[in-house]
């Protein structure tokens, strides 16, 4: 993550794409009405739109360009309302609010904020909301397309069994560039010089 850059404004990326088993395209739906409702948002869903809500508090309370800041939703356009309306109880103003219901993976969303802050001469600082174990996949990103901006990622527990994970995970791993090979080749050829030379020292 770069710090080079000077930075204005925040961009926080809250990542609310998901499927749930047993109900088609990940729909969820109250059957009496047709429509998403709010208890109806699976755990890991709400435990990052409240880490979002908690993120947006630090930076109102403590930044000087916290006016400048912008909340990009990415869901799904039936998902939209509801996700919104737990921002605005969260206090948080809907003018803050943008939609993105067209990413369909983090790779996605991450292009799509590229095309917007690239020429940017101060970028915003990016606070990426998502699932603790999608890290991973956003590390994979940040090394090939955000290593000169300033970036933060935060992440909500996960309960749901290892297999479902896995399987979103699989979904969501973009394919590598010729930069993330590179970064995992020198962290391997340091791991690899720290156990000769510590093998050699027990000797």
């Amino acid at each position: 993550m770069s710090d080079n850059a000077f930075t204005y404004g925040n961009l926080i990326l809250l990542y609310c794409n998901f499927n749930r088993d047993g109900l088609p395209n990940g729909q969820i739906d109250d059957e009496s009405a047709n429509k998403t409702v709010h208890d109806s948002l699976p755990d890991f869903i709400t435990g990052r739109i409240a880490l979002c809500i908690q993120t947006f508090d630090i930076i109102m309370k403590s930044k000087p360009d916290k006016f400048n800041t912008s909340i990009i939703l990415i869901s799904k356009s039936e998902h939209t309302r509801v996700i919104t309306d737990q921002l605005l109880e969260g206090g948080i103003s809907e003018q803050y609010i943008e939609n993105d219901n067209n990413s369909k993976t983090i790779d996605a969303v991450i292009n799509n904020v590229l095309s917007k802050i690239t020429s940017v001469t101060n970028p915003p600082t990016i606070y990426f909301i998502g699932s603790v174990w999608q890290k991973e996949v956003f590390d994979s990103i940040v090394v090939s397309k955000l290593k000169k901006f300033k970036v933060h990622f935060e992440g909500a527990l996960d309960h749901r069994p290892y297999d479902v994970i896995q399987k979103d995970k699989l979904t969501e791993e973009p394919k590598k560039g010729s930069n993330y090979y590179k970064h995992k080749l020198t962290n391997k050829a340091i791991d690899t010089l720290l156990n000769y030379i510590f093998s050699n020292k027990r000797k």
